[in-house]
């Protein structure tokens, strides 16, 4: 089974032998992959559609994994009881959204080791309210698929470091590891923010405000942070 670039990243981040709940599992061809590659031992897979949860049903038993995937419909984490999974994947939605699937559930959520999330959008906010909220960034990877660079992040329980807003919309563990996506990462995040302060500086209004002065300071510690990276 061929899962892409992207389920390729966030799977190389489950550890071996744990029992995974996959938020959003779609086909569930996560957890399907990784039980064929013997590196988890069962898994959840769940949606909050019955459409996505049916196809998940068909691919499973294609595969002959009933015995190890349970399928459930629901919201987010809610379809778990604290401490059934070791850890949980909530890949392909946006940051804001994964942050309210953890806030709905906060004993579930306390009781993971661990957390892959793969936001659509809204990365910088989702580590800036995770480290805000008991989770520390443990390691984070870049994938590509045509047209698209996604962010993949591994959460665990523990004090984090206060990481300055270029250092969130970047991410912290990206910037020490330097991966070859990361110059194609630093284009993508500065192009939004270029494109806001040239449609802001054609209004001497909007350059008199709040917010265009915070873009320019962000826009600078992105160039300072892509500086020390050596990121051409």
């Amino acid at each position: 089974m061929n899962i892409g670039a992207r389920l390729e990243a966030v799977a190389a981040m489950v550890p071996q032998g744990c029992v995974l709940a996959d938020i959003g599992t779609d086909h569930a061809y996560l957890p399907v992959w990784l039980l064929q590659k013997g590196r988890i031992k069962a898994a959840v897979a769940a949606d909050i559609a019955a459409g996505p949860c049916r196809a998940a049903q068909t691919n499973i038993g294609m595969y002959g994994l009933k015995d190890k995937i349970q399928v459930r419909q629901g919201s987010g984490l809610t379809v778990l009881q604290p401490g059934e999974a070791d850890g949980a994947v909530i890949a392909g939605m946006g940051g804001s959204t994964i942050i309210e699937i953890l806030k709905e559930s906060p004993e579930v959520a306390a009781a993971l080791k661990f957390l892959i999330v793969q936001p659509m959008a809204g990365a910088a906010g989702l580590r800036k309210w995770a480290c805000a909220n008991g989770w520390r960034i443990s390691d984070e990877a870049l994938a590509e698929e045509p047209q698209h660079l996604y962010e993949i992040i591994l959460l665990e329980h523990g004090h984090e470091a206060d990481y300055s807003d270029a250092e969130y919309e970047i991410g912290p563990k990206l910037i020490k590891k330097c991966p070859p996506l990361l110059a194609k990462h630093f284009d993508k995040v500065q192009g939004t923010y270029k494109r806001m302060l040239d449609s802001m500086a054609k209004s001497q209004q909007a350059q008199q405000t709040e917010k265009y002065k915070k873009l320019q300071e962000l826009y600078a510690g992105l160039e300072e942070l892509r500086h020390e990276c050596g990121c051409k």
